[in-house]
């Protein structure tokens, strides 16, 4: 173990593990070795090595764990352990020795914990009451042997505070129903049937589960066929319950994150509001209306393909192209030779264009002209489509109305031996009407790329929920330009309903504690007469480091915030409430490309026609936190700017009137 204070010294250790166990150090930034410049300040971070989602997140006498998916011998994915930190404010951590590790059952993929107060599992006393950790059993072995029930469920337990804990001897304690993805238990006590609950991913939907001790699971049933998004696997769920505030109403909330499928690519998570009884979740009637379901249309016409008669119409180059049945009534050209591993090419005969649309259905890596299907007129691409990390089907267009009468062939390529590189094609088709995929709308907890996989803290007082999720994106999160780490948490967060004029909304709101991390307030009262203002000339900013504040007033107009450092690298964020729409642009934001999509605009819902909008902002080095009207909106964004942002400009077309201007520094040293 070895105790850190992340506030003074996680953004300055280059070699975590040659610093003395109980050292403290405060090195100056002009001391900070270039491989550690982007990491964080105050987020929590691994010492070294892969972290992703939180896990096990619980309060106990007056302390919180934070246990998180962690590969401890390299920077990317790999063999799952459980990390673990302790704090007593969620600001600042304490790192501890790896808490659990893979066994003969498999690796450990995600769970939670829980107190078990009225020692209903017999591991401790009513007067010593157990931790339970509860998680994923990911087994390998069976994985590659083909077989699809290689996830089960297993705990452990600890009567020590959680310094030690003792895996239970007969897991696991729920064995998988022949289900593919069947993982990251989340567990709470239901007050009113007395007895534990257990919320479950299970492919594209949640499982609910119930418990008198622990150890012996009963299914009590299955919720999300028909609501949500199911463009990705589910996963980390999370029930809670929660107050609308100002009111004496209670409403369960189901927190369910998905990859990929996210509003701006990659994973997300999405919530739903409704009522649990114990037994089932019954989704709010305003919230059905609002999710659902538009489906598919994929027009008839000529079946161009006739992958139901193999590939013997098509010129096959390398060893990766065959014919599967793996979707209902669909046969399919796919890439996918039990690994990424095999590559090659189909190719078409040519053919005269003579339809408006060509229609197909794609599948599998999301890699442009790499894992792609491609149109080619005269020998140069002028139609690709890859498929979005995910093995299920969707319906695709390329409206070839223009190119009529033209001659042209479809080529099918797989150059990618890397994750996700393969590709799935079927039913080419061409028809006057456009293919539509199926639209599943969603709400989602916040509409930036780095928020993925939070849960709450269990047992936490007050009635609060308290929030952590993963700052990363499976979509690059090998990928970014961190070399001894990889991967931070957001900032914590508390979770709350609001009544909004667009019905209720679940609100992320930064925690009260993070304000012990705050320098002494620079305000402005008012900043009005000019449509543009740079902070940075009235507030002394602390390079990449601070959160800034105002409300905005005079707010029909698009208004632009722009974060920028002294090599202009820059993040914008545009608030358009006559469109309802916030924007977070990073394109320009720095280190970029070592991922092709990571260059991205983002966009989220706004409320329309407030008479002020309030911002908060917080900015640490390579991460960007926005809150909007008390967190209704949210956007959460890495980045890597190679010089800190040190500039904040506000500005518009018109005058601009700015309200409760606040710059706060966070210090290094508290």
């Amino acid at each position: 173990m070895r105790t850190v204070n992340l506030v003074l010294i996680s953004s300055f250790l280059a070699a975590c593990s040659m610093t003395n166990p109980t050292e403290q150090t405060a090195l100056k930034g002009a001391d900070k070795p270039s491989k550690e410049a982007f990491r964080p300040a105050f987020h929590f971070t691994p010492e070294k090595h892969w972290m992703n989602d939180p896990n096990g997140m619980v309060y106990y006498q007056g302390e919180y764990h934070l246990f998180y998916q962690h590969n401890p011998d390299s920077s990317v994915w790999g063999p799952m352990h459980w990390g673990h930190a302790i704090s007593k404010d969620m600001v600042n951590w304490q790192h501890q020795e790896i808490k659990l590790f893979p066994d003969e059952h498999g690796t450990i993929f995600s769970g939670s914990a829980v107190v078990d107060w009225q020692n209903s599992s017999g591991f401790g006393s009513k007067e010593n009451p157990p931790l339970v950790a509860i998680f994923t059993y990911h087994d390998d072995k069976k994985a590659a042997q083909g077989a699809i029930d290689f996830q089960t469920q297993g705990i452990a337990y600890s009567t020590d505070k959680g310094r030690t804990w003792i895996k239970y001897a007969n897991n696991p304690v729920l064995k998988n129903p022949g289900i593919r993805d069947f993982r990251d238990p989340k567990v709470s006590w239901h007050e009113d049937t007395q007895q534990w609950v257990m919320v479950l991913a299970q492919d594209d939907h949640i499982g609910f589960y119930s418990s008198k001790d622990l150890k012996t699971w009963q299914f009590e049933s299955n919720f999300g066929a028909d609501w949500g998004s199911h463009a990705g696997v589910w996963e980390c769920p999370d029930l809670i319950r929660v107050r609308i505030e100002g009111t004496d109403e209670y409403k369960y909330v189901l927190l369910v994150s998905i990859n990929p499928g996210a509003p701006n690519g990659g994973s997300g998570t999405q919530y739903f509001v409704g009522d649990f009884d114990g037994e089932k979740f019954v989704l709010d009637s305003d919230y059905q209306k609002m999710l659902t379901t538009t489906p598919a249309v994929f027009p008839q016409g000529l079946d161009f393909s006739n992958f139901k008669n193999g590939l013997k119409n098509w010129q096959v180059s390398g060893e990766a192209f065959h014919i599967v049945n793996d979707q209902p009534a669909n046969t399919i050209a796919s890439s996918f030779k039990g690994s990424d591993e095999a590559i090659g090419t189909l190719t078409s005969k040519s053919f005269a264009i003579d339809h408006d649309f060509i229609n197909f259905k794609i599948a599998g890596g999301k890699h442009h002209n790499s894992t792609a299907i491609q149109l080619l007129v005269n020998g140069e691409i002028v139609k690709t489509a890859s498929g979005n990390n995910t093995g299920t089907m969707t319906e695709r267009s390329w409206n070839v109305s223009q190119l009529k009468g033209q001659q042209a062939y479809i080529k099918v390529v797989d150059n990618e031996r890397g994750d996700w590189g393969h590709i799935k094609i079927a039913d080419i088709v061409f028809s006057d009407k456009a293919a539509k995929e199926k639209y599943e709308p969603s709400i989602w907890l916040d509409y930036g790329t780095d928020n993925y996989a939070g849960v709450t803290f269990s047992d936490a007082q007050d009635g609060r929920h308290l929030f952590m999720g993963w700052m990363s994106n499976w979509q690059y999160a090998n990928q970014v330009p961190t070399e001894v780490w990889r991967s931070a948490m957001t900032i914590p967060r508390e979770l709350k309903l609001l009544q909004t004029p667009a019905g209720v909304r679940l609100a992320s709101q930064p925690i009260k504690e993070l304000d012990s991390l705050l320098s002494n307030t620079q305000q402005k009262a008012t900043l009005t007469g000019t449509n543009s203002y740079q902070l940075d000339e009235l507030f002394t900013v602390e390079p990449g480091q601070f959160k800034v504040s105002f409300s905005l007033s005079n707010a029909e107009q698009v208004t632009d915030i722009v974060l920028s450092s002294d090599k202009d690298e820059y993040t914008k964020l545009q608030l358009n409430p006559a469109q309802g729409q916030l924007v977070l642009d990073r394109r320009q934001s720095g280190l970029k490309d070592f991922e092709d999509g990571f260059a991205s605009l983002q966009t989220a819902p706004l409320q329309k026609g407030l008479e002020y909008y309030d911002v908060e902002i917080w900015v640490d080095k390579a991460s960007v936190e926005v809150f909007v009207n008390k967190g209704v909106s949210s956007m959460t964004s890495i980045v890597f700017p190679t010089s800190p942002y040190n500039k904040i400009q506000v500005s518009a077309e018109q005058p601009l009137s700015l309200s409760d201007v606040k710059l706060n520094n966070i210090a290094i040293e508290k």
